[in-house]
């Protein structure tokens, strides 16, 4: 039986690819370094006539000949001859002049840089961070043969290749055995299409939730963009720190959704044990028995209890099993199980789920809503990562609900890294990956990019990430520049008492700033020029203050001034934690109660005549009453 893994340490030691050939076979092909990718091809057009034949007609040969970084996953010719027979093909000369060139380039990754090219080495164990020329995302994986002692490596789950790291003087090749698919219908009908979740897909029509999930490209970012950076070479930042460095704009913003899914037969066995009839009324008087009937009997209204538990398992990006926590090398480890969760707020209106590591050693394999005695709902992992054009699903292992979790949240800090309320990162591939197209580290973002963060045309926004060097909680962080005035949403948090706080880093290339919190001024400008050490905050390091009471002292005098320390759980590259660096700190900009449980704003509008300092977010938090009364380290 097989077990698809990721297992990149195999890969990286083995070299192997899939079918019985030889590793030294493999190893003797070498670098073809006197060719490019196009002579390369030509030179053996007994095994790739075919898809040159592709090339040579919508022009991609000539592109092939120059020089470049490309990563090419060339389907051979018997892969192209069976993909011709599937589609009723004769040859490619039955195909339209449009699905040509899609087709080439699905198969093609450009990048600007010669380290970006994707050897085998590099391979990730998901999505590649650069897409594809089709601007689609391409997804490695391995599957372990535990038969035949194996390694296959899979490009886009279908597509085997037989021959790695074929490499050329403008990039690498790899050979494969069946062309990539794109899949070319939207979630719910890919939904549809699998039978093993028809209560699902059936409800995702009856209740009419399948139109929210139909939309795929932003219009308006794409026309931004055409203005503001018409030949998509950059825009030059006005950060008096950056030395007028050119930073790129994203290429493209993607709209997509994750639908958590239960198949039919975990449906049924869950309701016989819940003691409801195994059947598909039977799941709605299930979800009636946990959202409540509230009297709202029209299952295509928001508020119906079966919309609800349906809308409960979509979230607004495209997130893969191995996406939802992020990069989690960079953590402190031994507080990580303790203290770490994401929350994603989810289609069903005012709602969380809280997502946390199975182990220290699976750090980045999600477990949904587990809290108190639950043990949680997992993704199966030989059924995860379904793609379709405008997103992906998962099937779960048990019935996924918000069940409990609002109380659970009075009890534990609810904090979001600053990425993770911006679901256009996640599904564009940018969180966690600084500029791979251009030689900054991160991307200046044109207005109408994200539907939760609104910016004025005075406003330069940044991501800025490099990779586990900053001193930020996931060592990326959101920057604004110019006369910034920026309003960005925060998700619905359970009714209750709450200290809200914002975290960044202070340092003399930030700026002084107005804060707003639902509308209301947040005391006095905030000046992020002053170091944790100003004499108006007051910080010292925990390991000069030697002793739990002048700790505890430091922390509350800090407190009073409306400052916190870094927290103890998030650290630099894995070592030390914020809280030890002079330069973290988190700022409280509200204190007191929500009478109910919907989303919130914060607004930040700089004070200054000057536009070459910046205001930094790097996560926000929300503390019950239950935490700031017995406030801990971390």
């Amino acid at each position: 039986m097989k077990h698809i893994v990721f297992l990149l340490s195999v890969l990286l030691s083995a070299m192997s690819f899939l079918s019985c050939t030889d590793i030294n076979e493999v190893e003797g092909l070498g670098t073809i370094q006197e060719d490019l990718v196009t002579s390369f091809l030509e030179k053996n057009s007994e095994e790739y006539s075919e898809f040159l034949e592709l090339m040579y007609a919508t022009g991609v040969a000539e592109l092939l000949t120059a020089y470049g970084n490309y990563t090419c996953f060339i389907p051979n010719n018997a892969a192209m001859r069976a993909y011709y027979a599937g589609q009723g093909f004769n040859s490619s000369s039955d195909m339209e002049a449009e699905a040509k060139r899609e087709f080439v380039y699905d198969h093609i990754v450009s990048a600007q840089n010669v380290e970006d090219v994707y050897t085998s080495s590099r391979f990730p164990q998901a999505r590649l961070e650069i897409p594809s020329m089709s601007n689609r995302f391409i997804t490695i994986s391995s599957v372990v043969d535990t038969i035949r002692d194996k390694v296959e490596i899979y490009v886009n789950e279908n597509s085997p290749i037989v021959i790695l790291d074929q490499k050329v003087h403008n990039g690498v090749i790899h050979t494969m055995s069946r062309v990539l698919t794109s899949a070319k219908i939207q979630l719910p009908g890919v939904l549809e299409a699998d039978e093993r979740f028809s209560w699902f897909s059936r409800a995702l029509k009856e209740t009419r939730l399948e139109n929210e999930l139909m939309a795929m490209n932003n219009d308006a970012y794409d026309s931004i963009r055409k203005i503001v950076d018409p030949n998509g070479t950059g825009i030059v930042s006005v950060a008096g720190s950056q030395n007028k460095t050119v930073y790129a704009t994203p290429r493209f913003c993607h709209i997509e959704f994750t639908a958590l899914v239960e198949s039919d037969e975990t449906y049924r066995k869950a309701l016989s044990v819940a003691g409801f009839e195994p059947t598909y009324e039977g799941l709605k008087q299930y979800a009636a028995s946990v959202y409540g009937n509230n009297g709202i009997d029209d299952i295509t209204d928001r508020r119906n209890s079966f919309n609800r538990f349906i809308a409960y398992h979509l979230l607004d990006r495209g997130v893969l099993r191995r996406e939802f926590l992020g990069d989690r090398s960079i953590y402190y480890v031994e507080k990580y199980i303790e203290t770490w969760s994401e929350y994603i707020e989810t289609l069903c209106p005012n709602t969380l789920v809280e997502i946390k590591p199975v182990s220290i050693n699976q750090r980045d394999i999600p477990v949904f809503n587990r809290f108190g005695t639950r043990k949680g709902i997992s993704i199966v992992a030989d059924y995860c990562d379904k793609r379709a054009e405008n997103g992906v699903y998962h099937e779960i292992d048990g019935i996924l609900t918000h069940e409990g979790l609002n109380d659970a949240l009075q009890t534990k800090r609810i904090r979001f890294d600053a990425t993770t309320l911006l679901p256009e990162m996640t599904t564009n591939k940018l969180r966690g990956n600084y500029d791979k197209s251009g030689a900054g580290q991160g991307y200046i973002i044109p207005q109408c990019y994200f539907k939760h963060l609104i910016y004025t045309p005075e406003t330069q926004m940044e991501y800025y990430g490099t990779k586990g060097t900053t001193t930020d909680m996931e060592c990326d962080e959101l920057l604004f520049f110019g006369k910034y005035d920026f309003s960005l949403r925060l998700p619905p948090v359970p009714a209750g008492t709450y200290e809200v706080r914002f975290g960044y880093t202070a340092n003399s290339r930030r700026g002084v700033a107005q804060l707003f919190f639902d509308g209301r001024p947040c005391g006095i400008p905030l000046d992020m020029t002053k170091s944790a050490t100003h004499a108006d905050i007051g910080w010292k390091s925990d390991a000069d203050l030697v002793t739990e009471d002048a700790i505890i002292e430091n922390d509350k005098m800090m407190h009073n001034r409306g400052f916190m320390k870094g927290p103890g759980a998030a650290s630099v590259n894995g070592a030390a934690p914020l809280r030890e660096y002079g330069g973290s700190l988190r700022y409280v900009i509200f204190k007191g109660s929500f009478s109910e449980t919907k989303s919130h704003t914060l607004r930040v509008k700089s004070v200054e005549d000057r536009v070459d300092r910046e205001f930094m977010i790097d996560y926000i938090e929300f503390a019950p009453r239950s935490i700031w009364e017995n406030e801990g380290k971390d």
